[in-house]
């Protein structure tokens, strides 16, 4: 029987993907000026992962990485307030879903306070039981370990959890972690017919 229900946060319950890339593009241009990552190259080889892993597969040095990170961290914290709007489809989902009896959770690759920043914009923070963001593991997407890490702090039957995920990398991990995975395309294709669906057809299988 399904019991708690688990949202990624960028490209699910919030449409943060193209934000995201904007900001870590904006730090990269302005820390490496004549670089020549694109954005037709984030969409296709970086998108959906932590900033962190994205330095490390461009390949850059220790300390211009860490100059790209802390910008790309102190221009996202300034800009996000203004981009987050509460979002009534998202509080009347998981007001339903509370209702009924659900706990939910949200497993994020981002930064704790970025996280916090998104679901208290949208008004939905108080729902959550719990977050996993990646300043909690030490491991992101696509490793299983953000969702095991729930699993153990929060004491979850993975059994008992649907995951929502959109990214491949996202799904990869909330399949390896032994959750049910209900994946979605992107925000608009997230709704609460889709998740009571989802849960009839794990429960029923």
């Amino acid at each position: 029987m399904i019991k708690n229900i688990i949202f990624d946060l960028d490209g699910v319950l919030f449409d943060g993907r193209g934000f995201h890339a904007k900001m870590f593009l904006e730090a990269v241009r302005r820390i490496v000026p004549n670089t020549s990552v694109t954005e037709d190259y984030h969409e296709k080889h970086l998108d959906s992962l932590p900033t962190k892993e994205k330095l490390k597969r461009l390949g850059f040095d220790e300390n211009v990485s860490k100059q790209i990170y802390d910008l790309k961290q102190d221009i996202t914290a300034k800009n996000i307030k203004e981009y987050v709007m509460q979002d009534i489809k998202v509080i009347d989902i998981c007001d339903r879903l509370i209702a009924v009896g659900y706990k939910l959770f949200c497993v994020s690759n981002s930064i704790r306070p970025t996280i916090e920043t998104c679901l208290t914009g949208m008004g939905v923070i108080e729902f959550f039981s719990g977050i996993i963001s990646n300043q909690d593991t030490a491991e992101a997407k696509p490793s299983p370990e953000p969702y095991l890490t729930l699993y153990r702090n929060y004491n979850l039957d993975p059994k008992e959890c649907l995951i929502l995920e959109d990214s491949p990398h996202g799904i990869e991990s909330a399949k390896k972690s032994g959750g049910n995975v209900l994946a979605v395309k992107d925000c608009n294709d997230v709704s609460i017919e889709r998740i009571i669906s989802e849960i009839k057809n794990v429960e029923y299988k």
